[in-house]
């Protein structure tokens, strides 16, 4: 009305409306983040090693041991090297001469490289990834004509 004061009632009504909608806004910013956040958290826990580009240079095996700093084996041809990096950079820590250690670990690399799908993963093999059991079976004669059937209906 004309006669109303900066502190009649109907402001402080306004006032408590816009409070609650500044709460909603962070909320709804809140879940809109911490959603992105699980996307890319999912994302990165699917995300396999790809295939390196050398196929004589290989990191067979690496270790977490610190605040960024890791331990990896790298092999070149039937040689490997026990490095240590970190922030201030790569250091060669020993060589292996083991060569049945080094055979070894070569072998669960090319087990582990064979059983890396292409970037393209099918659907089964990423819900596989995240650990629910799936059981993938092959159509059998039957239920191919059936789709053959439907297919040529169409």
């Amino acid at each position: 009305m004309l006669g109303e004061t900066a502190d009649s009632p109907a402001s402080g009504q306004n006032s408590g409306a816009s409070i609650w909608a500044i709460v909603r806004m962070i909320l709804v910013l809140a879940l809109a983040a911490a959603a992105i956040y699980g996307v890319v958290f999912l994302f990165k826990k699917s995300a396999k090693r790809t295939v390196p580009d050398d196929p004589f240079l290989k990191v067979l095996a690496s270790a977490h041991v610190g605040s960024n700093r890791y331990v990896h084996i790298v092999s070149v041809g039937s040689k490997a090297w026990l490095l240590g990096a970190s922030d201030g950079g790569v250091n060669l820590i020993s060589e292996i001469e083991d060569k049945e250690i080094i055979d070894s670990m070569m072998l669960e690399d090319s087990k582990k490289t064979a059983e890396t799908p292409g970037k393209l993963q099918d659907f089964l093999s990423v819900i596989r990834r995240m650990g629910v059991p799936v059981k993938a079976t092959q159509p059998g004669a039957d239920e191919l004509r059936k789709r053959r059937e439907r297919l040529r209906e169409m």
